[in-house]
């Protein structure tokens, strides 16, 4: 389902099917949560919020979109989370320097790189996921993904991260970024 399609669901109240697309891109922003302080609980409440806000937006008739939808809801969930954490005093509200400055630097990085595994293949990202989010591990990937055995895993794993890594040069080079 495309980002076009989820938005055009939400807009005509099939919010159901939409969020059939809308939750492939929890596992990112359960992992950022996760990374920083959060537990499960919180990257499932976090998403949700991020859902609601991602709804008001969509149904005023004045909103476009201007990313990918992914990016969208990872700038808005990471927004969420540092207001959490000011909450929690996990974070204090003055020190905000030394997070600015490394997402000033890893944001296009970031968003280059989110942008080329959209491009995969599904197969791929399923695969990717599995791995990287949900740490399953080669025996278990290739069970689930009905595979032959796990060296066929490793070997569609690698043959996908060769394909994400072309795709994020690509799209660097095309950005000014690199290569």
């Amino acid at each position: 389902m495309t980002d076009a399609e989820i938005i055009e669901h939400i807009r005509q109240d099939r919010f159901s099917r939409a969020m059939k697309g809308l939750y492939r891109y929890y596992p990112t922003a359960k992992a950022y949560i996760r990374a920083n302080s959060g537990s499960r609980e919180d990257a499932e409440d976090l998403y949700q919020d991020a859902l609601v806000i991602l709804y008001k937006n969509v149904r005023e008739s004045n909103w476009t979109l201007t990313s990918s939808l992914g990016t969208w809801l990872l700038a808005v969930v990471k927004n969420c989370w540092r207001q959490e954490l000011r909450r929690r005093s996990k974070m204090p509200a003055g020190d905000h320097t030394d997070i600015a400055t490394e997402e000033a630097d890893t944001e296009p990085a970031f968003r280059i790189a989110l942008a080329a595994f959209g491009l995969l293949a599904e197969r791929c990202k399923q695969l990717l996921t599995l791995f990287y989010i949900h740490k399953k591990s080669m025996q278990e990937i290739a069970k689930k993904m009905a595979l032959k055995d796990e060296q066929v895993a490793k070997n569609q794993k690698y043959r996908c991260m060769e394909k994400a890594k072309e795709f994020y040069l690509l799209l660097a080079k095309n950005e000014g970024y690199g290569a």
